[in-house]
């Protein structure tokens, strides 16, 4: 039975010669997998490969089984980006937040504040000036919907602790930040997301903190793997 369901693309992977596997986050249902039969052979689908591009919001009408792969009927833009696909900078970013949420976003598992949150967030790139802040704040918003956002109570000390998720007096752990990084990371948590463009940094500080970011993640969300496109990310916006 077909159901209409909101969807991010989240990766999409080729399936024999003219078919691809996509992976969506659905408003309704969580991550759901579908088998596009013959997409690459436009003659024979209705459906267009262009709409299933990183991060695209679609509304699908769709099959749904829990633990197994569906079927999309029909699929439609409900949000046509201006901008993420088409400005290099922004193109780079979309394609890492596509993997990070890739990760993220778990099959099965409803989460309609999380499906919100990345809807207005991609809403928000398309519609602003670029900003190289933008990805380090996102991946600090995400972690407070994940349930491991940094304690600030003491934000005031010398060094975070990425084990254990706060501040602190000491080099309590080798897994830390501090110095420059420690700054634009205080920065950041105190800083909206309406008022990112205040904001001036070196790229070397932005990429050092991208890197402990992603490595806190690994230690606190299961199973957060390697992003494959951290080193072009950083050669492209870290000016």
């Amino acid at each position: 039975m077909y159901q209409k369901t909101s969807a991010l693309v989240l990766s999409t992977m080729k399936y024999a010669d003219n078919s691809l596997i996509v992976r969506c986050f659905t408003r309704e249902y969580g991550g759901c997998s579908y088998l596009l039969k013959g997409i690459l052979k436009p003659s024979k689908s209705p459906l267009k490969v262009g709409l299933f591009q990183p991060l695209a919001q679609l509304a699908l009408v769709a099959t749904y089984k829990e633990g197994a792969l569906s079927y999309i009927k029909e699929a439609k833009v409900i949000y046509p980006y201006s901008t993420l696909h088409t400005q290099p900078y922004k193109s780079v970013v979309t394609i890492f937040l596509s993997e990070v949420c890739a990760q993220i976003c778990q099959p099965d598992t409803l989460d309609v504040p999380l499906f919100d949150f990345l809807s207005e967030q991609l809403h928000r790139l398309d519609t602003t000036d670029y900003n190289p802040h933008f990805h380090l704040k996102f991946l600090l918003s995400l972690t407070r919907l994940l349930g491991f956002y940094p304690d600030t109570t003491h934000d005031h000390l010398p060094y975070f602790n990425i084990e254990e998720g706060v501040f602190t007096a000491t080099e309590s752990t080798p897994h830390h930040i501090a110095g420059h990084t420690l700054s634009l990371l205080t920065t950041l948590l105190h800083t909206p997301f309406g008022e990112l463009n205040t904001l001036k940094s070196r790229h070397e500080d932005r990429n050092a903190l991208l890197v402990q970011l992603l490595k806190y993640y690994q230690w606190h969300y299961p199973n957060f793997k390697e992003i494959k496109s951290l080193e072009v990310l950083q050669q492209v916006v870290g000016y």
